[in-house]
């Protein structure tokens, strides 16, 4: 017996399988738009973040922070550095660096060890706890967080 060139079929499963290739195709183009439409939305409310909020962190929001401080050192001054970040928090060196960025020429180490000491804080007013710790006097605070310290030697 030989076989006919195409199978039988009936009008019936031909048409099924158009609408179920038709079905995905509109599920297709649907999900896209879906995806597009989000993928739109999130970067407008990137963009309307970005431009409502003042830049909290980077170099010139940190010059500005140190602005009157910078006005009393003298250069190749060594200052030594304290801050109220916890040791884990990952703004802590980055600022540290910022500091010794703003304030060059002078010399920023970070360590309390130093005769006078920089004080960066994010509070109202500096830890008192945090000046005991590290045996510290304030000197002078400059605002915005800013503040100088003299140690006290045994």
């Amino acid at each position: 017996m030989v076989q006919p060139a195409f199978p039988k079929c009936t009008f019936r499963s031909i048409r099924s399988v158009k609408l179920i290739g038709l079905a995905r195709h509109k599920f297709a183009v649907i999900a896209l738009a879906a995806v597009a439409l989000c993928s739109t939305i999130w970067y407008l409310l990137d963009v309307l973040g970005a431009v409502s909020h003042s830049p909290v962190f980077g170099v010139a929001a940190f010059e500005n922070r140190f602005d009157e401080f910078r006005k009393t050192v003298q250069p190749h001054s060594t200052y030594g550095y304290v801050s109220d970040n916890l040791p884990n928090d990952p703004s802590a060196r980055p600022e540290f660096y910022l500091t010794q960025y703003t304030l060059a020429p002078a010399i920023v180490k970070p360590t309390p060890q130093e005769l006078l000491v920089v004080l960066n804080f994010h509070e109202t007013r500096p830890d008192v706890k945090l000046l005991l710790a590290n045996r510290l006097v304030m000197v002078r605070i400059f605002g915005n967080g800013v503040a100088l310290c003299r140690r006290i030697l045994p």
